[in-house]
């Protein structure tokens, strides 16, 4: 009898790993990496802060920047916008969908669902993603005062519902042409690297 329940047990425990290791499998399957998208082309308002410039228009199912109007997510420098709302500046592309984000915190394997609860679009206040060029630290980057670096805060995914009604989730790798920047090399931020999943069926759970 107790040979018996050491072998159940040992089968429990061995069927409970390999289910980890496959969802956990599954999980890192579907991450795409995106490398250096380019929103480079942007200026810096001292006074206000407020970036103003080109966007490079992305579109997750198209896994590429797009120039058509069916886009999700759009970049210029700091600022990040998306497919939906209302446009707080003129240089701004016209919102023609349904898009939305919000930022959860927590490793990307583990943002599983996401809250609808949470989505917000942009308005003519400003973007749902705060941009203040991470001073502040509430949106997506932080500021170093001493370096004058820009970086993605750890654990900060953003959760986007896309112009069509599907799911997708972001972490920010990091924001300039090389992962370790010195700005006084000449170094220069507006290229995003990014790791994501798409969620095309349309389901909120990744």
């Amino acid at each position: 009898m107790q040979k018996l329940s050491l072998l159940l047990s040992i089968l429990i425990l061995l069927f409970t790993s390999c289910e980890k290791s496959i969802r956990q499998n599954r999980v890192d399957e579907n991450v795409i990496n995106f490398v250096e998208l380019n929103a480079s082309q942007y200026t810096v308002n001292v006074l206000d802060s407020i970036v103003t410039g080109k966007f490079e228009k992305f579109s997750f199912s198209e896994g590429d920047t797009v120039t058509h109007e069916n886009w999700d997510v759009a970049f210029s420098g700091t600022t990040i916008i998306v497919n939906g709302g209302d446009s707080y500046s003129v240089n701004q592309p016209e919102r023609t969908a349904n898009a939305a984000v919000y930022i959860a915190t927590g490793i990307m394997s583990d943002i599983r669902t996401v809250d609808l609860t949470k989505l917000e679009q942009d308005n003519t206040s400003g973007p749902a993603i705060i941009d203040d060029l991470g001073i502040s630290e509430q949106g997506w980057a932080s500021y170093d005062m001493s370096s004058h670096i820009l970086s993605p805060i750890p654990g900060k995914i953003l959760v986007f519902r896309t112009h069509d009604n599907k799911y997708a989730k972001m972490e920010i790798l990091y924001f300039y042409d090389t992962p370790n920047p010195i700005i006084s090399d000449g170094d220069y931020g507006g290229f995003y690297t990014f790791n994501y999943v798409y969620q095309s069926t349309g389901e909120i759970n990744f």
